[in-house]
Formats: structure tokens, C-alpha cells, sequence
């Protein structure tokens, strides 16, 4: 029937709409392996480093007093050349003059200058992926160059998780393999449910602490207390869900040849266009300092 009153409905045209000043965004923006380790620079595409190791001990190291040393082939420690790729890593956008100007919900600035922000945390959980998940490619003027990401990067201290959940023993096995060699592990990266799974082992650790007047159960696991040291666990959105790796955090760097910058390029008819990049590559000093379990269960 035809209402003899305005009503909402009917005046819909003049009515204002109920729009909040805010913008939600529940898109994650951490970056945990690239905050957590060190930074250095490079200073060409090809950036590289020298190890070397020391020789076995050995106990029969016996010699007759007053003999004349003797020099073998064997005595010499030969350092060794170690390098990786820098990645080219970039974010573009662009708003027309008109987006900039007109008034916008939930947003105090230009358009532009929102959808930098967001590009800029974009790019930096771009570069974090590519520090722990890339595979190196030389490249040329056409194909563009990867670094050597960390999981790729480690190639001494390897187990295959058999389509497991990860089990303690072979956790531990792990973090032997890590000292033998002469690493002093102290963080284990992990994804979602490999971080349930150690949370659930039943052997003692350390967990987080909490007032019993609070009344809450503590089910979570910060760090695990071994016999090869303390290791951290954490979280680590762009680990793959059937990997963990355990570092010696010192170790690892993000080499940039050219640190995160924003270019904002001509004006082309009534748009703003400009970009963010950065060039960098990963650092691992030693990799068998750490280790790797790979074909872990996901579920």
C-alpha cells in the first residue's frame, strides 16, 4: 500500500548514508624473519663471503721431542667463496587527481599517499617470503634474478618429516646435528600447526607464565629448553606449513644493495603513478649453523 507518510524509505534520495570514519584491515603485516635478523649491505648483484673450518680434533697429535716439523698437503685449511643473488623487489600503484581530492571515508590524507603505505607493506612481506622461500636464478637483461632464500640455503642439516607431525626425538636429533657441526641454534621458525604440535609435547619446557588468580590454561610453547640450548619458537606466517627451521639468528643477514624507496614517476593524463623497491639478498654466514625438517604434516 502507498504510505501517506515520508517515510525512510521515500526520502532514501536526501538521506544521508551511515558511513563510519574507519577502515578495518585484518591483513597481516609482520615480518618476523627479516625484523629478527641482522642487517648488512652489498654492494654489487653478486654478493659474496668466505668460511673456512677448522680441522678435526685429534687426540693421537703426538710428536717425538727435538723432531724437525713436517709439512703434507693435508695441513692446508682453504677458505671458501659463498655468494647469492640480489632480488629486485617492487610495488606500483597509482590514484587519479580526482580519488586525491574528494573527501574519503576512513582516510586523512591524499589517496596517493594511502596506497603508498599500503604498497610499503606489501613490499616488505614480499621481501620477507623471498628471504625465506626463494631460489636463486642468475638472471639476465631479460629475466629477472632471485636470491638464495633461507630454506633453500640450507643444505647440511636436513630430515625429512616422512608426512608426520613433527615428533620431539627427531626435534632433538635436529638440534644435535645443528652442534655437531658447530652451531649454537637458538630460534625455530614454524607455521601454524607444527606450532601446535610442539605446544602439545609432553616432555617438560618452558612455557609462558600467568597469575593463577587469572584462571587461564597455558597451552602455548615460547621456548624449549634443550640440551643444545634454549630455542625459541616462533611463528612464522610465511614458513611452509611442512617445513620448521632452526638457526643460529646470528648467522643471517639481509644483505641490501638498495635499501626500500619510493620513485614517483611522470604525470600521465589526470593519474598519479609512482612505485616502491628494494634490492636485497640473504647473508648466511654458515649455513650448516642451521637446520631444516621438510615434509612435515600440514594438518
Amino acid at each position: 500500500m502507498v504510505n501517506t507518510y515520508l517515510d525512510s524509505y521515500a526520502a532514501s534520495a536526501s538521506n544521508r548514508e551511515d558511513l563510519i570514519n574507519l577502515i578495518t584491515m585484518i591483513s597481516y603485516e609482520d615480518t618476523v624473519f627479516m625484523s629478527r635478523i641482522g642487517k648488512g649491505d652489498a654492494t654489487a648483484r653478486l654478493h659474496e663471503w668466505l668460511t673456512e673450518s677448522l680441522q678435526a680434533s685429534n687426540s693421537a697429535n703426538k710428536i717425538v721431542e727435538g723432531a724437525t716439523a713436517a709439512f703434507a698437503t693435508g695441513d692446508i685449511t682453504a677458505r671458501t667463496r659463498v655468494n647469492n643473488t640480489t632480488q629486485i623487489l617492487r610495488k606500483s600503484f597509482s590514484t587519479s587527481y580526482t580519488q586525491d581530492e574528494v573527501q574519503k571515508a576512513g582516510v586523512s590524507g591524499t589517496e596517493f599517499d594511502h596506497q603508498r603505505m599500503l604498497k610499503t607493506k606489501e613490499l616488505a612481506r614480499d621481501m620477507n617470503a623471498a628471504l625465506i622461500n626463494q631460489t636463486s636464478a642468475t638472471g639476465d637483461s631479460s629475466t629477472a634474478r632471485t636470491m638464495h632464500g633461507m630454506l633453500a640455503a640450507i643444505t647440511s642439516n636436513t630430515a625429512d618429516g616422512g608426512g608426520v607431525a613433527i615428533v620431539q626425538g627427531a626435534y632433538n636429533i635436529l638440534l644435535q646435528q645443528i652442534w655437531t657441526a658447530g652451531g649454537k641454534p637458538n630460534a625455530t621458525y614454524t607455521g601454524g600447526f607444527s606450532k601446535r604440535t610442539i605446544s602439545g609435547w609432553t616432555a617438560p619446557m618452558q612455557r609462558n607464565t600467568i597469575d593463577a588468580n587469572g584462571k587461564k590454561l597455558i597451552y602455548s610453547v615460547d621456548k624449549y629448553d634443550s640440551d643444545f640450548g634454549v630455542q625459541e619458537i616462533l611463528l612464522e606466517r610465511e614458513m611452509p606449513t611442512s617445513s620448521i627451521a632452526i638457526l643460529e639468528e646470528g648467522r643471517w643477514k639481509s644483505a641490501f644493495l638498495r635499501p626500500l624507496f619510493f620513485e614517483e614517476l611522470g604525470k600521465a593524463g589526470g593519474v598519479r603513478r609512482g612505485y616502491v623497491e628494494s634490492e636485497l639478498t640473504l647473508e648466511y654466514l654458515a649455513e650448516n649453523s642451521g637446520g631444516k625438517i621438510t615434509n612435515l604434516a600440514t594438518a
